[in-house]
């Protein structure tokens, strides 16, 4: 298992992929506060060009990460699903469930770094473009992505099991699209009419951070995890979910033939 995990360190060292992903990122949310910034110096009223809206930005839509896990994970798992060579590694001798957990930690230890990375220079360059409007939402900002780790996990570990489950790519994209989003979605509309529906679709990750309603003062936007009961479910959401999915995936791959 050592020597596979080498392979695969070593491997993604050299993906350029990994790179291209997190500069991508990077650039991104650096674009967001450039422009925020053109904006002030052109009209010294603009009222957004505050590290309090370039913050609460990406602390009320963390849907995105939820769905960037999906490529991430893609990019992770080097193209085995095309390439057809995970026979050649099960050949040489390692378990499957060995695989199925290298794999696993690799997506972890990345998902890890392109989260610190990209989030720390979102921070720092919001510092540095924008008007600072106070540590209030900095600390905001940090436990969001605290609450949210544990979703993320969720969203990979599915993506995870379905690379691994599944014949091409193109249905990982699919079933991944309907067990996040759409039945999450579903079951909150059904919800509205039938109150079990309603209480289950509440601990699903998709509409955990979509459960945004409008406060006073400093807190204009409340977060479902912004309550000590909201951040211990996302938790809890993150823990049940990975555990199923993890666990899901690795016994259907080891009875999975191998084309």
């Amino acid at each position: 298992m050592i020597n596979y995990l080498k392979s695969e360190v070593y491997r993604n060292i050299r993906n350029k992929g990994n790179y291209i992903f997190l500069l991508g990122c990077i650039a991104f949310v650096i674009f967001l506060n450039i422009v925020l910034s053109m904006f002030l110096k052109s009209d010294h009223n603009f009222p957004y060009a505050t590290t309090k809206f370039s913050f609460s930005s990406l602390y009320s839509s963390m849907a995105a990460p939820i769905i960037l896990c999906v490529p991430l994970v893609s990019i992770v798992f080097g193209q085995e699903l095309k390439n057809h060579t995970l026979k050649n590694t099960i050949s040489y001798g390692i378990p499957r469930n060995q695989i199925y957990l290298v794999k696993f930690i690799m997506i972890l230890l990345i998902s890890l770094i392109n989260l610190i990375l990209v989030s720390g220079v979102h921070i720092i360059s919001g510092y540095l473009l924008l008007q600072d409007s106070g540590v209030f939402y900095l600390n905001e900002l940090i436990r969001a992505l605290i609450a949210c780790i544990p979703l993320f996990l969720v969203s990979v570990s599915l993506a995870h099991c379905l690379y691994f489950t599944s014949n091409n790519e193109n249905s990982v994209m699919v079933w991944w699209v309907i067990i996040m989003i759409v039945i999450p979605t579903l079951l909150a509309m059904l919800g509205n009419r039938i109150a079990i529906l309603g209480t289950i679709s509440e601990w699903m990750p998709w509409n955990i951070v979509g459960n945004i309603t409008q406060g006073e003062g400093t807190h204009s936007l409340m977060m479902y995890w912004c309550t000590q009961k909201g951040l211990i479910n996302c938790f809890i959401v993150g823990i049940v979910g990975t555990l199923i999915f993890y666990i899901f995936g690795m016994k259907k791959f080891e009875k999975l033939e191998i084309k």
